[in-house]
This record gives C-alpha cells, structure tokens and sequence, in this order.
C-alpha cells in the first residue's frame, strides 16, 4: 500500500491520504499520537488534532486544513492560515477584554491568560529587536490574507497584521491587527514581510458577536452602540462560546458576562430595547439572575399598589420636521448634544417638582432598590438635594449609578441610596428635555472647543430661543436656534461659522455626535468647580543643569528629567500613592477637559500616572499627556481618574525641550537626523543650558561630557549636514510667530497705558489708504498691532541691525532694566543672538513678552537679554502699526474675555484688510474686513451683532458714504473712457483687418490707452 504524501500535523510520524482518513483512524492514532511542540493552548482531550493549523503549513490550497506538507524551506510570504490554532470550542469560558468594538455583532476581545501574556510579551521584544533599523524592501507587494508586520500610526508599535486587501494603484493596504482586532488603511511601503525567526502565535483577539439576540430595528443604532460601548470598551469581562463559524477571520458566537451587574450582554440589549430574540429561540434562556427577571415587570410603592412594569414607561414629546417653538436650552455639552425645553409647559413642570418633593419625601429609604439599565425612577440631585425624574443609563459600580436628569438633560453618577421608585402618576407629563443638534454645523478643528461652548452658552443664556425643527434624526431633532430678542435677529449657527469655531456642513449630522455626559444642575445653570493648580520644573535662561532625555520624538521635540536633588526619588514615591489611590476604585464622576490634569492609566506597564487632557476625539477616547516623561497616549474615558489636589504639589517633571541652536534643513526633521539624535542622548547624562523659555518649552543646547572631550549636540548634527544652525527672526517671519501664555501682565487698558509711547512711533499710512496686514497682538479694540504685507526701508533695516549690535554688546550692566508695558528696547533674539528694536506687552518678575518692531515676530525672554534703546535707534519708525477700531465701544465700558477671544479667531496670525480712517497720536484708526467664503466680513460689525460692543459712529458715516458714492462713480467714469478706447482699437482691425503698414499707428494708439490708465 502506497503511503500518504500528508502527515498528522501534531506527532508528524503518521501518513494520511486525506483528512477523512485521519479522522477515521483518530481514536486509535490518539493513544500513540504525542506532539513534538507543545501548542499554544492544551488540546482538550477530545480534541482531534486535525483542527489545529501546524507551522508547517504554507499554501492553504495545497495542505487540507491540519495536515502539514513538506516543503523547502524559505517560502516567500506566511498567510493566515500558516498561523497556530487557539484551540477554542464550543461552551468553553475564557476571559478576555474587549479591546475593538463597532457594534455588538462585530466586536474583538482580547483573550487574558498567563500564555498569551507571555506571548504578547515575546512577540513585542521579537518584533521591536527584528524592525528596530529595518530598511524597506521596495520592491515588496503584500497580497490578501498574508500576515505581515507594521507600525500602529497612533503608538508607532510594531505589531502584526493580516492584510484585508491592497490598493495597488494608491500603493495602500487595509489591515487588521489581528491581536487586538483593529483595522487601519496604511501606505504599502510601511508594511513589512513577518521573519520566519518569530514564533507563529495565535491571533491574541478573537472576533466575536453577541449570541441569542438580533437588532430591534435591522441594523444597531448609535445610540446602542455608544451605550454599550462604554459598558464593554477595555473591560474584562466572561465570554462563553456557544457557536463557531469559520470566514475570512474565524468568528465566534458568544455570551457575554458583564462583570459589573453579573447580567448576559443579550438580555440587557433585549431590556433596554436594542435587541430581540431571534424567532424559535428557546425563551426559557436565563441569566444568572433569572429569578429576579420574573419580578422585574412589578414594583411595589410604599402605598402597597402592584404596578406593571409597561406603566412605567414615560411618555415622549412628539416633535415634526417644520415645527417652531418658544423655548431654553436647558443643558449644553456641544452644540451637536444640547437640551432644549418648551416655555408652554413651565407650569406643568413646576407642579410636577412640586409633587415629586412631596411623593419622595413621605417614601422610605429603600436598600433593596436595584433599577434595571432604562428604568425610570425618582432621583435626588447632588447639588440642591432636590427630586426629579431621571432614567438609569448605566451602573457605575454596586452601589452606583449613571442617571440622566430626563426633563433637563444633564447627568451624574448618584449612590443607590438617593433613588427611589417612581409612580405612573408622577410619569404622565412627557419628558421635557428635547434631545437637539443644531443645524448646519460642524466644528472647524475635528471637536468643539471650550470657547466655541462658551460662546454658544453665552448667546443662549437665560434667553427666550425660537427653535425650529429641520429634519428629525434617530434619536435627537436637528434644530435651528434663533435669537428674535435683537435686531437683527442672531443665528446660533452663523455665529458659530463666522467666528470661526466652525464651518457649514449641509450634509447629513451623525445622529449621536458626542457620547461624552457632563455634570450639570437640572435647571441649566452651570456647576463652578475650583480649577486645580500645578507647576512645572522652573528653569533659569542661561542656567546649566543635568539631565536625561526621557522621551524623544525629534531634535525639535524632546523631554528631559532635571537631576536636581532628589527629585527623581519624590516622582518614583508619588507614582507608588497615585496606584494605590487609583487601585481603590472609587466613585469616579471625572469628565475630561482640554488642559485638565488628571490620573491616566499606561497600558504600557498596567501603572497609573499624572498627565493633562490634550484632545478629546470623536470616538470618545481621550489624548493624554503624560507629564512627568512627555509621551502622549490615546486612552479610554474609563481609564482616567480625578486626580487629588496633593498629588500635583511636584512640580511636572517632563520637561519639554528643543535643540535651540540648530534647525531641520528642510521644514521637517529627516529621519537620520532623529536617528542621529537619539544615538547622542538615548541613555546618557547630559549637561543642557537653558537658551529659550517659551509656551512650547525650554530651547536647551545640550553637551555630553561622557567622552574625551565635551560634545555639543548641536554642532554634531550641524557638522555632519543632517541640520542647519538656527536663522534669525527676520528670515522666518512667516513661520516663526509664537504666541506665548505665561503669566505675563498683559492687563492694559487701552492707549493711555502706553508708557514713553511719545518716545518712538510707527509708520503712518495715509488717510483712506487700505492695505493687507497680519495682525500680530490684539490687546483691546482699542489697541492692536499689525504689520503690512508690504515692508519697506529694508536697508536701512540692515545697517541699524548691525548698529545695534556693536552698541548693545558695548554695554556692561544690564541687570537694573526693567522696561514697562509699551515701552520701546533693544532685545536679543533667541535664535541668533542678534539685537532688534521691540516693543514691551508684558512683563513679569523675571520675563519680558517682546514684539520685534520690524520683524512681527513675539517671544518671551528674561531680563538680561533686554536693554534699553538710545533715542538716535529711533528715529527710523517702526515698521508695524498701532490699530484701533473705528468707532466701537465696549458694553459697560470694559473688555470681556469673550471679545478678546473672538477678535483673536477672527484676526490673530491672519491676514486682513485694514482701511485708515484717521490717525490719532501715531495710532490708526481703522475699518478691518476679512475675506471670507460668503464675501467680506467686517469685524466690528460682527461684535455689535453678538451683542459684545457697540456701534458709536457718527452722522459723519453718511458723509463717508456720500464719498464712496462719488468714489465709485469717478471709477465709472474712468471705466468708461477705457472702453472707449478699446473700442476703437477693436474698430481700426475690423477695418484693417490685412493693412500691415497701419498697424503702427494702431501700437501708438495702444500705448496711450495704457499709459493713460
């Protein structure tokens, strides 16, 4: 008898010819079958091995799954199926975290047991030690179904990948990576081939959906999927798996256990409405709390009545696309998630606290109230010790619960304690809080900024809003909200556009833009919380410390540990008590916010540390700064902690730095530069000395004295022509404006706060002249500074450079100036270490804010670096100018903070028209238009619009434009005579059209037309 060409894929000594003859000798074959490699996962003992994928396998269409063939080695790619077997079967329980989810028919959990943490732990030493310094092959085209090797985008870890499907004309794949169940679309070039030396684990995350359970309306809605999303997302939780279906990714059918109610996934889906039961399912099917399911449609009120659980269900308001109504917003978090209530049931409203108060009042505490996920009850808010309506939305821990506030809108995590049961009677009135959107809008920069909220909250505010319903989402109404109070009448949506926080989207709004709940008190009127305060290490210009880099991302971007005293002992002692705190699992109500410091959870090593909000993305996850070591990470809003006032005593001890001597040689740093620069501080001692401080950091030059000789970084990269020594202000205007936030004193008034203004002056521009400027620091509407685009006296500019430089550093004592607010100096530009005239916006005990006169440029620099300026420097003007709006006062005869916020997205760093119209003191009095999608804005008129200033011109506004009247008509009439001209010029060829000899005398009459234009 001929022997098999394939061989059991576990002992690899006996031949088959075919899978069915292996699974018909498997129960004599088992009893002598004994694997040469230990698997993954134990083999059940009822496990044939033939379901297991060996490593020898190399072409799926060549070997029957499970057995192996031989074959040379040094096959070109590794696919899927060349990948071990988890070895998972039907009812067998594992734990894991859900690592990806999209919705609950397609979500990945990561399997947690000591074998695939240690495999996850060689894989990642493996991957990191084979692709540290790999070079890309180019020529290499990964194809469907191979496993490969790439940098996630966000973290730039290697990880394995499976490839989906390859774009080969844009040169991109989509990939999966397939031990955390994450797809992304990256550049081909960026994908590598998987080294035969790595162990072919297992997939570490298994794709899943949700057994026993079908979407309620044929697809899961948002809504469902932001819940359950936040239940599931990076928790651990029980999985059973009831069924196996082999695709692409093989794919389970689970039960899922949640860990904080002990209930089934599905049943909660099928409570809260999401799901039903597939058709001819067993309905006997229980959780493991069953018996408490039988109960759950009745409750018992004190006064002893049994109600049905269908009588709880509150009522909805109806709301069609075309209605219009008076009303408030109630409750803001975004302009896509915000909460409008109808003035027409006020009243009832009222009657309903009223009764609510009395209702609970008489009700006894209860400890066995346990409302289900949707249940509506009575809740007892935090802030006033009032009752009111509120819907459970998810349990927080055992004994607490998230609520939402159903007639206000505004959520808070509340202790077990302070709910109580509710009655049909107290249900009659529909819930008032009208879940809105608002029209036309999205946010310019990805996610709403505080101060586009801000304002938002600013306008709508204790106001009376028409709200007119557009069209109706799943579970919201996109609403125009309209403020008829005012005339002209102000548009929520186009203030938000015209102030630049956001832009018109005519599109389709998602119907859930946001999942992120805030705190609020149920009347509107917004919870103040004392803002936290913290510090950072405190550096000196010109101070030499030691240091060690602690993460690098560029020579522009690095941080670095002080090794000042025993500062490095105090951050190791405060991150073993941030642990312990955040290990105790308290009552966490934290909500992000851009800048907030907070504890942030390091999936890197499982350890909590302190770190500040960065971004807030659309996914609900949240960027974090981790500021003791720099790096920034993308974590779940699950994964941050309120973080206790002592534990920011420590000043911040991840510095920001940069090279401040050196450049990249293009706009970007190579990657040989950063290579470089890695090899000359990974792991070393360094000297740095302060050059720089700004908003951005500290700019350092940095020495290592490890060798025969000291070494500046700088001047290694410089010498070896991977960057380029540092250009001065003049050259890099353009890019190179910063704005800084220190603690500088920036409080002036207006005009009469100049001090010695009369000692220099700017250039003046005629009277009516417009020009095109960059706004470069906005002080009030009475006082800002712009440079025009068109800068003259260039070599005179150059020659007093160089004045400047031969007399500043002629000068010995320094250290007794101290410049004020306005005042004109000579001041030393950080990156080149010449001397420029400035001008003074802010002071400080140590810092001086400069604006360079000539240049446009803004930095902030100590005290030595300033000196005062002779008078003979001053004769040539300044070549920016002092603005003031043309007739505009503020309300109340003060500046908010709003204005200045919205003059700063309207002008600040950007280019603008401004038309003189006078010049008082050397300060021009100016019309400033921006050009805009919709055609010219003018500034001025958009404050008095927004209800911030107001208008005080004269009747002298007619007699303007009386004059732009007759300007326009002059321009007529010139328009006029150029026609004629070319009229007849298009008449002498039309009756010349062949006479060469008179085409002379045509030239003549060309060239006066244009010299009369």
């Amino acid at each position: 008898m001929a022997q098999g060409s394939l061989r059991c894929s576990q002992c690899k000594q006996t031949y088959y010819c075919s899978i069915a003859c292996q699974r018909r000798d498997w129960s004599a074959h088992s009893i002598v079958c004994k694997p040469v490699q230990q698997n993954f996962h134990k083999l059940e003992d009822n496990k044939s091995p033939f379901e297991t994928k060996n490593v020898d396998v190399k072409d799926e269409r060549d070997c029957p799954l499970g057995i192996t063939k031989e074959k040379a080695l040094g096959a070109d790619k590794i696919m899927f199926s060349d990948l071990r077997s988890l070895q998972l079967s039907k009812t067998m329980e594992i734990k894991g975290a859900v690592t990806e989810f999209k919705h609950p028919s397609d979500f990945y959990v990561q399997l947690y047991s000591s074998e695939v943490l240690e495999c996850m732990n060689q894989l990642s030493a493996s991957l990191k030690e084979t692709y540290a310094n790999k070079v890309h092959e180019e020529d290499y085209i990964p194809v469907k179904g191979e496993v490969c090797v790439a940098k996630y985008t966000i973290d730039q870890t290697w990880n394995r990948v499976l490839i989906q499907d390859v774009d080969v004309l844009q040169k991109k794949a989509q990939v999966l990576y397939i031990d955390y169940g994450n797809e992304e679309v990256i550049p081909v070039n960026s994908i590598h081939q998987l080294n035969r030396n790595i162990d072919l684990f297992p997939p570490c995350a298994i794709k899943c959906f949700v057994a026993n359970v079908i979407p309620a309306e044929g697809s899961w809605s948002n809504d469902c999927i932001t819940t359950i999303k936040s239940l599931l997302m990076e928790q651990f939780c029980s999985v059973k798996i009831v069924d196996i279906f082999s695709e692409e990714v093989v794919t389970f059918a689970v039960d899922v256990m949640l860990t904080s109610s002990g209930k089934l996934l599905d049943h909660v889906l099928i409570e809260m409405g999401y799901g039903l039961k597939p058709k001819g399912q067993n309905s006997k099917k229980q959780s493991a709390d069953s018996s408490d399911l039988e109960d759950v449609g009745k409750m018992t009120a004190e006064n002893k009545i049994v109600v049905d659980r269908s009588d709880l269900i509150p009522k909805v308001l109806t709301l069609n696309v075309g209605d219009e109504f008076c009303g408030v917003v109630a409750h803001i978090q975004t302009p896509e998630d915000f909460f409008c209530q109808q003035l027409q049931s006020g009243h009832k409203l009222a009657e309903l606290q009223a009764s609510l108060s009395k209702y609970c009042g008489q009700v006894s505490p209860r400890s066995d109230f346990y409302p289900t996920i949707g249940d509506v009850c009575c809740a007892q808010f935090s802030e006033d010790g009032q009752w009111y309506r509120a819907s459970v939305l998810a349990y927080a821990s055992e004994e607490s619960v998230l609520i939402g506030y159903v007639d206000y809108g505004n959520f808070e995590i509340l202790s077990l304690t302070r709910l109580c049961p509710i009655t049909p009677k107290l249900l009659e009135l529909p819930m008032q809080a009208i879940k809105c959107v608002l029209a036309g809008v999205k946010p310019s920069l990805g996610i709403w900024t505080p101060e586009a909220i801000c304002l938002m909250k600013n306008i709508v505010q204790n106001k009376m809003m028409t709200v007119k319903v557009v069209d109706k989402l799943e579970n919201s109404s996109l609403v125009e909200l309209i403020d008829r109070s005012v005339t002209p009448h102000i548009s929520v949506t186009r203030v938000l556009i015209d102030t630049g926080f956001a832009v018109g989207n005519k599109g389709v709004v998602a119907d859930k833009p946001g999942d992120v709940k805030e705190t609020d008190v149920p009347l509107g009127v917004e919870a103040k919380v004392s803002p936290l305060e913290w510090t950072w290490v405190e550096l000196a210009v010109d101070e030499t410390v030691d240091v060690v880099v602690c993460m690098m991302y560029s020579p522009g971007e690095f941080y670095c540990h002080v090794l000042k005293e025993d500062a490095l002992k105090k951050l190791s002692d405060l991150n073993k008590l941030l642990a312990d705190y955040c290990q105790q699992k308290l009552p966490n109500d934290f909500k992000a916010e851009i800048g907030q410091p907070c504890c942030a959870f390091f999936v890197g090593d499982g350890n909590w540390y302190r770190a500040l909000v960065k971004e807030i993305l659309p996914t609900g996850n949240i960027k974090v700064r981790f500021v003791d070591y720099g790096n920034t990470e993308e974590v779940a809003a699950d994964e941050l902690q309120m973080i206790p006032s002592e534990f920011l005593e420590l000043p911040f001890q991840g510095v920001q730095c940069w090279l401040a001597v050196t450049q990249p040689r293009n706009r970007h740093w190579t990657k040989e530069a950063i290579a470089r620069f890695q090899a000359c501080v990974a792991g070393k001692k360094l000297q740095a000395r302060v050059v720089e401080i700004s908003e951005n950091g500290v700019g350092t030059e940095l020495t290592d004295l490890s060798t025969s000789y000291p070494r500046i970084i700088d001047d290694v990269l410089i010498d070896e022509h991977l960057t380029l020594k540092a250009s001065s202000p003049h050259k890099d205007l353009a890019n190179n404006i910063p704005v800084n936030k220190h603690d500088l004193q920036s409080d002036a008034p207006g005009l009469q706060a100049i001090s010695s203004a009369e000692q220099w002056r700017t250039i003046e521009l005629p009277v009516n002249k417009t020009v095109q400027a960059s706004v470069l620091e906005i002080v009030n509407p009475n006082l800002f500074y712009a440079l025009p685009n068109e800068v003259a006296e260039q070599e005179k500019l150059c020659v007093l450079t160089a004045e400047l430089l031969e007399y500043c550093n002629a000068q010995k004592s320094r250290s007794a100036y101290r410049p004020k607010i306005g005042d004109a100096c000579c001041a030393k530009y950080t990156k080149d270490d010449f001397w420029y005239r400035a001008i003074v916006l802010g002071t400080s005990d140590a810092d001086v804010k400069v604006l360079y006169a000539d240049y446009g440029n803004i930095e902030t620099l100590p005290l030595c670096r300033v000196q005062p300026i002779p008078a003979s420097h001053l004769q040539l003007p300044f070549q920016i100018i002092k603005c003031s709006f043309e007739g505009l006062m503020e309300l109340n005869g003060s500046c908010s903070q709003l204005m200045i916020e919205l003059l700063k997205n309207f002008m600040l760093d950007q280019n603008v028209m401004l038309s003189v119209k006078g010049v008082i003191k050397n300060v021009h009095i100016v019309l400033v238009e921006k050009c805009s999608e919709n055609g010219t804005v003018n500034i001025a008129d958009k404050l008095v619009m927004y209800g911030l200033a107001k208008n005080i011109t004269s009747k002298n506004q007619s007699a303007l434009n009386k004059e732009k009247m007759n300007r326009v008509n002059c321009c007529c009439t010139e328009l006029q005579k150029q026609v004629e001209k070319h009229e007849q010029i298009l008449l002498f060829l039309l009756n010349n059209p062949t006479n060469q000899n008179k085409f002379i005398e045509m030239k003549k009459l060309l060239k006066k037309t244009v010299s009369w234009r």
